[in-house]
Parts: structure tokens; C-alpha cells; sequence
């Protein structure tokens, strides 16, 4: 990431407060109906909204890829509508955040997030939505997507296993059933909370229910003979979300390579140190981030930064993936990987790729 951009989001953030304070003061002096339609809760609900929004402005900012920011507008329009609340309202929201932030930062910096802000405001007046179903595009394996879903959210974990159990013993590989059945099935519970039709609790069974599905599928499955790789697998600090980097760790494993997965939401340094040498083995050949957000950007750009930092972090390739790195071509050159992986069954054939391309150019 360059240093003017991450000053500039910086210098946002530094303002966030208040700038969140002064755009809903002036929604609600704009629009007296407000506080009635909002009711006493009102203005704390659009604050929480406002800081949500302006994280991503930052994030986006940072990056120099305003679609982080756009996308989630979009999002948001459709969780607004879902929740019959007004699109002027969104709307107004962007308009006077972009007022305040003129009045509240130094001009370069205002008009970045000016600039941005009114993309948004233009692909929002132009009806784009971001509840699109992804189901709605994969014929068969999208019925088998739905039906695994349903029984999650009937809370009948053994029948959604016996779905993808019947996949596995039919000879789908388990790459086609994490990508074509369960992760858009994943995708799909996302959407729904998103449009309200499914709660908070819907989703954290249903995502606790597949981990535990995956690790009893994957456990069935032969490894190939060991090919003497190391990958450390993980999602960066701040993030939460683990389904992506299971799957991607899953099929390493399969394809022979040891694999070290720490989950989400890990702090860099200690990235950095498990890929150096420990005592029961050498250093790691490849570090795989998974990003579930765009609000993890900078903290996956810090993460590679704090590799680059140890003795052993030029030898180290490091791939990432995930949701982010397809909104924004080349957002995975801006963060300092070395390759991007569109999907899960593409990482292991790439990250052999990038492991042999870095061990060249620290040998050269």
C-alpha cells in the first residue's frame, strides 16, 4: 500500500468520530421525520451505521480501490430495503457524510473520499443491489447448495451431512463440494441475514455446523504422499471468518503438503514468527491469508509486511484469497502478495507456482 494512502485513510480515521456525530446531526436537522420514523433509538442506530460506513471508506482509501467501498453501499441498500427502511435515507447519508468530511479534513483527503463517495451515490441511483443469490447460477449444484442449507437451518446437522456424504461417496471431488455445494450455501445464509431472512443465530449454527461437516469429510479423504511443503494458513488480525481458510487448508493437506492452520482473526508478528524455524521443523515455504471483508485489507498488508520483516520472510511466498481480492483487480499486488487464488481448488496448483517463482528470486 502506498504511504499517502494509508496517511490519508489515517487521517480519516482520526476525525471518525466526530465526523459520524455531525453526519447524523445534520441527516436529522435535514429530514425533521426522521427522529419520528427512527424513533428514540434512531440516532444511536445511524451512528453505529455511519462508523460501519466510514471504516470502509478508510479501507478503501488505503487500498486506492473505491469498489470496497461501492460494493458495501450496494450491500446496504439492500439490507435497507429489506428492512423497509428508506433508500433516500442511504442516500442522504453518503451526501452528508461527503459535506462533512469537506469541512473536517484537508482538501486532498476530502476530495479522495468525495470522489468515492459519489461513485457510490451514482451506482446506487442506478439500481444496483448487492442481494444478488449466487445459487441462482449454478444449476444442479446450486438445488444441492439449497437443500444443504434448508436442513442447517432446520437444525438438522446429520441430514445436511448426508447430503455432501452422498456427494463424497459418488465420487465428487471434496474440492467441487466445498465450492459448489457448501461455500454457496455459506454465501447464501450471509444473504439471508442481510435481507432479514435469517437471524444472527441462523447463521453461527449453520457456519459451526459445516466446520464440524468438513473435518468429519475431510477426514475420510486419502492425502496424496508427502511432498515436503510447509503452508501456515490463517486469516489476518481483525478478521473473523475461518470457513475460507479451512477449505483452502483442507485441500493442501489432500494435495500432500503439511499444513499449519491457525484460523482467523491472528495477529502478524505471530504469523511472522510460526513461519520461521521453530524446533520440531524448518521455515514455512508459503503463508495463505483468506480475507472475508474488506475491512481486512490493511491488516492482511501488515501481516505480509511483518513477514517481509523477519530473516526468513524473503524466502517465504505468500499467497491470499477471498471476497476482497475479487472486487478490485490487482488489490492482491497493492497488499504485497505474490499471487492471488480465485477459489479454494486453485490454491494448491498456484501456491506451487509461487513457492518455486520465490525461491528463484532469492537464489538469483
Amino acid at each position: 500500500m502506498k504511504h499517502a494512502d494509508l496517511q490519508a485513510a489515517e487521517a480519516l480515521e482520526a476525525v471518525s468520530r466526530a465526523v459520524t456525530e455531525w453526519t447524523v446531526d445534520r441527516m436529522f436537522t435535514e429530514d425533521a421525520s426522521m427522529e419520528a420514523r427512527y424513533g428514540a433509538e434512531g440516532r444511536r442506530l445511524w451512528r453505529n451505521e455511519m462508523q460501519a460506513r466510514l471504516a470502509h471508506l478508510a479501507e478503501a482509501i488505503a487500498s486506492g480501490e473505491p469498489r470496497l467501498f461501492t460494493s458495501n453501499a450496494a450491500w446496504s441498500k439492500a439490507a435497507f430495503l429489506a428492512r423497509d427502511m428508506g433508500e433516500d435515507d442511504l442516500t442522504r447519508s453518503l451526501r452528508c457524510m461527503a459535506s462533512v468530511i469537506k469541512d473536517s479534513v484537508p482538501s486532498d483527503i476530502a476530495a479522495r473520499a468525495g470522489s468515492i463517495i459519489d461513485a457510490s451515490m451514482h451506482e446506487l441511483a442506478g439500481g444496483t443491489l448487492g442481494d444478488e443469490s449466487v445459487l441462482d447460477h449454478l444449476g444442479e449444484d446450486g438445488t444441492l447448495a439449497r437443500l444443504f442449507l434448508l436442513q442447517l437451518l432446520q437444525r438438522d446437522c446429520h441430514a445436511a451431512e448426508r447430503i455432501v456424504q452422498d456427494l463424497l461417496e459418488g465420487n465428487m471431488p471434496l474440492a467441487k463440494i466445498y465450492e459448489r455445494v457448501i461455500a454457496p450455501a455459506m454465501n447464501e445464509i450471509g444473504r439471508m441475514w442481510q435481507l432479514q431472512e435469517a437471524t444472527i443465530a441462523d447463521e453461527h449454527y449453520c457456519t459451526a455446523s459445516t466446520l464440524a461437516i468438513m473435518a468429519r469429510l475431510r477426514g475420510q479423504l486419502q492425502a496424496k504422499p508427502a511432498n515436503g511443503l510447509l503452508a501456515i494458513t490463517c486469516s489476518s488480525g481483525g478478521d473473523l471468518h475461518e470457513l475460507g481458510i479451512r477449505m483452502v487448508s483442507d485441500l493442501f493437506e489432500l494435495e500432500g503438503w503439511r499444513v499449519e492452520c491457525l484460523g482467523a482473526n491472528m495477529p502478524a508478528d505471530e504469523v511472522a514468527a510460526a513461519a520461521g524455524s521453530q524446533p520440531h521443523r524448518g521455515p514455512a515455504n508459503l503463508v495463505a491469508i483468506s480475507a472475508g471483508t474488506p475491512l481486512a485489507m490493511r491488516s492482511v498488508a501488515r501481516l505480509v509486511q511483518a513477514l517481509r520483516a523477519t530473516p526468513h520472510g524473503q524466502r517465504v511466498a505468500v499467497m491470499v484469497g477471498g471476497l476482497p481480492f475479487h472486487l478490485a483487480d490487482g488489490l492482491w499486488r497493492t497488499v504485497g502478495a505474490d499471487g492471488f487464488a480465485p477459489s479454494a481448488s486453485s490454491a494448491p496448483t498456484l501456491a506451487l507456482q509461487l513457492v518455486k517463482a520465490r525461491a528463484g528470486s532469492v537464489h538469483a
